[in-house]
Parts: C-alpha cells; structure tokens; sequence
C-alpha cells in the first residue's frame, strides 16, 4: 500500500529531474537559437524560471521530507527517457527545436498537472501552489511556441519572418 506522502515525494523527485533535464535542454536550445535573438532571448527566460523551478521542487521537498539530502543523490534518469537530448542539426533546424521545446513543455505540463492532484490529495497546500504557479509557465511557454511555429516555419520554407515574429 502507498500513502499519499510517499507518492508526492517520488512525484517531487521526478519533477525535479525533469527540471533539471529542461535545464541541460534550454542551455542547449539558447545556444541554437543564437541566430534569431527573439527566440533565444524567451529561452533564456525560460532557462531563468526553470532554474528558480528546481529550487521550488527543492524547498517542497525539504518541507516534506525535513532534510536537503535526497536533493544530493537524486539522478537525472528522466534524461534517459527522452528522446530529444540531441538537438536538430539540420537545415530546418529551428523549426525542429522549438517543435522539440513543444512537446517537453507539454510533457511537463501534464507530469505537473498529476503533481497537483498528488500534493492536494497529500495534504501538501503549498506544494500544490509551487506545482500551479510552475505549470502555468509550461503552458504560457507552450503558447509562445505554438504562435511561433507557423512563422519559424515559412521563415525555413523561405517565405516569411524570422521564427521570432508571430
């Protein structure tokens, strides 16, 4: 039988490798990016927020657990799950990165919409507020994306804007 502490806690720690794995993908996808400034420039917001993210997940955990030193030992094994570490090198290349960013962000956003129910179920209030305010980044961040892919699409095609303009 699990309890539901048990079951917010493992939630918490594969939310926190996700994030770290978003990390080591939006230094990534920034470096990419470097040729469309508006694209790089959200990344990096992005990149900013998701790091604040990881300290969140951190602080929940602590709460929860009453000690710092799960965060030591936790593994990044949700990098291994993905697909997209590698970022496209071809010549539609932004068109594939930010449709790569899409489908991680919608990863997280239905891992932290789970991650929701876990912590109300739990008890946890606080965690339940850190995980809403995380996921309403993901889905902000997602509708950039998604207003950008038609653009980042004709600018490949040759027949439009940069992929920064909507």
């Amino acid at each position: 039988m699990t309890y539901p502490k048990d079951d917010l806690q493992r939630a918490l720690r594969d939310a926190y490798a996700m994030e770290r794995y978003a990390e080591r993908l939006l230094r990534n996808h920034a470096t990419k990016s470097a040729p469309y400034p508006e694209v790089k420039a959200r990344i990096e917001v992005r990149l900013t927020e998701t790091l604040a993210n990881q300290k969140s997940l951190a602080s929940c955990l602590t709460r929860i657990e009453g000690s710092d030193a799960i965060l030591q030992t936790l593994t990044d094994d949700f990098a291994a799950a993905i697909e997209t570490s590698n970022v496209a090198q071809t010549s539609d290349e932004a068109v594939k990165n930010l449709i790569s960013l899409y489908a991680f962000n919608d990863q997280e956003i239905a891992s932290y919409s789970s991650l929701i129910a876990i912590a109300e179920a739990s008890g946890f209030f606080e965690t339940k507020l850190a995980c809403e305010a995380i996921v309403l980044q993901q889905i902000a961040m997602a509708d950039w994306i998604l207003d950008r892919l038609p653009a980042a699409t004709k600018a490949y095609l040759g027949r439009g804007a940069s992929p920064g303009e909507s």
